[in-house]
Formats: structure tokens, sequence, C-alpha cells
């Protein structure tokens, strides 16, 4: 029977990006703002969620934290 290789190490993405700086730039941080304003009108979510989501707004920036082009 031929000999397996070993699988290589897995890569964490998310870190290696936080790492790089790419997770905040004001485009993402600006979505994750969207998410969470979504969240809050959306009536399937509990209120426990909704509560998590103003709170991370308001840890985003609140409305500062939507990005737009026109504004660079």
């Amino acid at each position: 029977m031929p000999e397996l290789r070993p699988n290589p190490a897995q890569r964490d993405i998310a870190k290696d990006a936080a790492q790089e700086g790419a997770l905040n730039t004001p485009e993402e941080i600006s979505n994750k703002a969207r998410g969470h304003k979504a969240n809050l009108s959306n009536p399937n979510t509990s209120e426990a969620s909704k509560e998590n989501s103003k709170q991370a707004l308001k840890d985003l920036g609140g409305e500062d934290a939507f990005f737009s082009k026109d504004s660079k």
C-alpha cells in the first residue's frame, strides 16, 4: 500500500486577514453595521439578538459606521 502524505497545516484565514488589517476597512465595518441594522428590523429575531445588535452598532460608531463612497 502506498504511503499517504500528511495533510498540510490549516491556515486561520480570519486571523491572517485581521493581521493584515483587512477586516477593519470602512467597507467591512459598514457591512457589519448593515447586518446589525437589518437584524433590528427583522421580526423573526429575538429581543436578546436585537439588544446585541444595538450594542454592536453603538460599538461600531452608530450612524458614522456606514460607509459612503461619496464621503471619501
